[in-house]
């Protein structure tokens, strides 16, 4: 079986529509891993047959409180504003048959303005090249492999790279052609070359190793 987990903070205007596009899937276990929003989110999580468990607030806390509660073999952490592609969870089965310890999916950002097909592209082809990648990437794992590298660094930010160098380094990492689907709002709420550009900073401060907290503040005033 394959468990989706799914961090949330207050994600009232999404959580529905993500959470009745995932149960569309057969044989999946679904758990939403709640940061203490302080909205309707989980009021409305609860209308469907998911798990539902709270942690402290932190992306990695809760993808990794969310591996904890999780009954499956497999794990996929998916944001609250993504939904994967028709066929793409058989993808991800099959990469596991194949051998593989984990990975991601393709980006696609759900709009239609030209400038975001030149975002994904270089995105998948950076992932494609590095095995790096980044949460709005729809990361899987094997659930051994995950708890054998200690999960998600409890880190302010990047928890997503650091996860992939350290998965990278237990076996074959695959980034699937079957997509999942990234809201535009960040790019939207900020601009489109602002926001890529800040996030380009933000990639390269963290190999630069400036403070995470940092880099996170800045984050925060673009998400």
């Amino acid at each position: 079986m394959i468990s989706i987990i799914m961090p949330v903070y207050n994600e009232e205007a999404a959580i529905g529509e993500a959470l009745s596009g995932l149960l569309r899937n057969n044989n999946i276990e679904v758990i939403v891993a709640d940061g203490n929003s302080s909205d309707r989110t989980v009021e409305l999580a609860k209308r469907y047959p998911v798990k539902i468990i709270f942690s402290k607030k932190g992306r990695a806390q809760q993808m990794n409180a969310g591996a904890k509660a999780a009954a499956g073999r497999y794990l996929i952490f998916l944001h609250a504003d993504c939904f994967l592609e028709s066929g793409a969870i058989e993808a991800i089965k099959g990469a596991f048959n194949d051998g593989y310890a984990g990975g991601c999916l393709s980006c696609r950002i759900n709009s239609p303005k030209i400038m975001y097909r030149l975002i994904e592209a270089s995105g998948n082809i950076r992932a494609r090249i590095s095995k790096i990648f980044y949460g709005d990437q729809a990361i899987f794992a094997r659930r051994d492999i995950f708890f054998k590298i200690g999960g998600f660094d409890d880190v302010a930010l990047f928890e997503d790279i650091l996860f992939s160098q350290k998965m990278k380094k237990e076996g074959r990492a695959a980034v699937l052609s079957k997509a999942v689907y990234a809201s535009a709002r960040r790019w939207e709420r900020g601009g489109i070359i602002k926001t890529t550009f800040i996030y380009w900073l933000l990639t390269l401060g963290f190999y630069l190793r400036f403070p995470l907290v940092k880099l996170k503040r800045i984050y925060d005033e673009v998400r």
